[in-house]
């Protein structure tokens, strides 16, 4: 394979992983989901897990009790292994996630502060946010199949971090930024999810959903369908003003 082969194959990866199936039709979707697409969103369990894991791995390094960097070498093992594990060996793959989520949980400390200087607190407060908030999407996927309701819990969730950004701006800390901004970015995340909940949903028809890969996907997809679902959105107000 010659150089202008793999720059080809190169800016493909790219464009396709930009460029999603859906459009803005199926992300502002709201009918009732049926019984066969419905037991798609289990994925959330399987995403909530993946957070408890990461959450109890934060607490054991905020704690000193693990973490650092052999976390780090840890995780990055974990992924290797998990990459190797064939998809048929479902039982298998997802006790490696949880392994991989909980190495990733012991070193995400050590990464923040590193490259961004934050400390673990702050990190703790946002993972643990993120589990509660996944917590509470899972629980309205299980009791309803009617979408408004599962985004309105999201919503609710969301106007519940916007009372406690108020609460810390009252209280006029030197932390108060650093909450601001923990609290934003959680609630730019639950946004988020329910958007890859719509692409769930999408492929769901397509073809069975792998579990195990749409939690990684959650985090690894994160930049490509928010600048899809950007784009999507500009493009609709262009045609409206047209």
């Amino acid at each position: 394979m010659n150089f202008s082969e793999m720059k080809d194959q190169a800016i493909n990866g790219v464009k396709w992983y930009f460029n999603r199936n859906w459009n803005r039709d199926d992300v502002m979707n709201m009918d009732e989901i049926s019984d066969e697409l419905h037991s798609t969103l289990k994925v959330y369990l399987s995403l909530f897990c993946a957070m408890l894991s990461i959450t109890c791995g934060s607490t054991l390094q905020w704690i000193s009790i693990a973490g650092g960097k052999y976390a780090v070498l840890s995780y990055v093992a974990d992924l290797i292994l998990l990459y190797l594990t064939p998809p048929e060996r479902v039982n298998t793959r997802i006790i490696i996630s949880m392994l991989t989520a909980y190495s990733f949980g012991s070193s995400v400390g050590f990464i923040f502060n590193y490259l961004f200087k934050v400390e673990q607190r702050f990190v703790l407060r946002l993972l643990v946010g993120i589990t509660i908030g996944t917590g509470n999407l899972l629980y309205q996927a299980i009791t309803t199949k009617d979408r408004r309701e599962i985004y309105t819990g999201c919503l609710k969730y969301c106007v519940v971090i916007v009372f406690s950004i108020i609460t810390f701006f009252l209280l006029e800390t030197d932390t108060t930024l650093r909450m601001i901004v923990m609290h934003s970015v959680l609630i730019l995340f639950m946004g988020y999810l329910v958007i890859y909940s719509q692409e769930i949903l999408y492929d769901a028809d397509f073809g069975d959903i792998d579990y195990v890969n749409c939690t990684f996907n959650v985090f690894f997809h994160f930049p490509g369908i928010m600048i899809h679902a950007t784009r999507l959105y500009l493009q609709g107000e262009q045609q409206e003003e047209n």
